[in-house]
């Protein structure tokens, strides 16, 4: 049997020094890599600039664009300078569909009631100054946003719909059999809202005062989008259960996004009567609540521009039809629209849009890169 060897710390030492001795001997420098940048460092000094340089394209065509739209009033004719205010007014209503539907995910019918509410206060509260009519519409419109949410917690998808209809219908039966105050099937006259020397059914200073609003709805829109708020909206979209486990109220969300909804539905209501003058039941019935919701899906859930196309389409695509005479085939090829868009693009009209600008950019770098390359040294 083969004995251990005992150890011994002298040749420990030894081996010690053996190893030192080899480490000195071997004086090769290490590389100096503190002055050479790193492929993550030239990564991130690349993207900087580009960042930047898309940040300033973006701010300058926001203002290229609002420019273009601040002078259309005075290059187009009265007609359809009411029908771009007409565009933004239902742009507004849609922004607050989709913060309900397209962010929180629940599915709402109720928004033409919330249009209509609006609209019938400034028809009942014309004594009133300007600002406080408007104050009165938020506050209004907020708690019967809150008294559609409360009882539709436990609800979602088509059940959430035929109560939100419901809520609908009550509201167009008051209307009907409230002559005394709504005026009934007859509707009432709206005076207009007074803006300095001119007033809201005046064309061009009507279309400015809803450019104002529409702008202003946009900008709250997106900043929802981007702060915690909004996203315990999708979260609550994706999954109740994954997001009630990450403690985030549900009640509290979803009620918090019907009043946001109501809000912008009723601002848009208040908007359209002062600027088209005369509020009537049929206006605010269940059409358009769907046509609000096309609106959402076509454009893009869950995408403020995605509002604004599905604004323009159900207010412009009708009108064209109307005048070459054909407005009978609208509802036909406006379903079939809608049929392809859900089929081909699930995303909206934004997504498709998205999808070809994409589809550029790589176009165009990958032409300059080959350019690049045939260049002689």
């Amino acid at each position: 049997m083969r004995r251990r060897r005992p150890f011994s710390s002298s040749s420990w030492q030894s081996s010690s020094l053996r190893q030192s001795a080899s480490w000195r001997n071997d004086t090769r420098p290490a590389p100096d890599t503190t002055d050479q940048p790193t492929d993550a460092v030239l990564a991130v000094s690349q993207a900087r600039p580009s960042v930047a340089r898309a940040r300033y394209m973006r701010i300058a065509a926001s203002i290229v664009v609002m420019a273009f739209v601040g002078l259309l009033p005075f290059a187009l004719d009265s007609y359809w300078v009411f029908t771009l205010s007409e565009v933004m007014i239902y742009a507004i209503a849609t922004i607050g569909l989709d913060i309900v539907f397209g962010r929180a995910g629940q599915l709402s019918l109720a928004q033409a009631s919330f249009f209509g509410l609006g609209a019938y206060l400034a028809a009942l509260t014309t004594t009133l100054p300007a600002g406080l009519q408007f104050l009165l519409v938020v506050a209004t419109a907020m708690i019967a946003g809150a008294v559609v949410a409360i009882p539709t917690l436990r609800l979602s998808g088509l059940r959430l719909a035929l109560v939100t209809l419901l809520f609908g219908e009550l509201f167009i039966w008051a209307l009907d059999h409230l002559g005394s105050l709504t005026g009934g099937t007859q509707g009432l006259v709206v005076p207009a809202l007074a803006i300095g020397d001119s007033n809201s059914q005046d064309p061009t200073y009507g279309y400015m005062l809803v450019l104002f609003f529409a702008v202003a709805a946009t900008l709250t829109a997106v900043q929802i989008s981007r702060t915690q708020f909004g996203r315990r909206l999708l979260a609550v979209r994706d999954s109740e259960v994954a997001a009630r486990s990450v403690g985030i109220g549900l009640v509290r969300t979803k009620v918090a996004a019907f009043m946001l909804s109501a809000i912008f539905a009723g601002v848009a209501g208040w908007l359209y009567a002062h600027v088209v003058g005369f509020v009537a039941p049929p206006t605010f019935d269940l059409f358009p609540s769907v046509y609000f919701l096309i609106a959402v899906i076509l454009g893009g859930a869950g995408r403020v521009a995605g509002s604004w196309l599905g604004a323009a389409y159900i207010v412009l695509i009708p009108q064209a039809f109307s005048i070459i005479g054909q407005s009978n085939l609208f509802p036909i090829l406006g379903g079939g629209v809608l049929i392809l868009v859900a089929l081909l693009l699930p995303g909206g009209l934004m997504d498709g849009a998205t999808r070809t600008a994409g589809w550029i950019r790589a176009r165009y770098a990958a032409m300059r890169q080959m350019s690049s390359n045939r260049r002689p040294a």
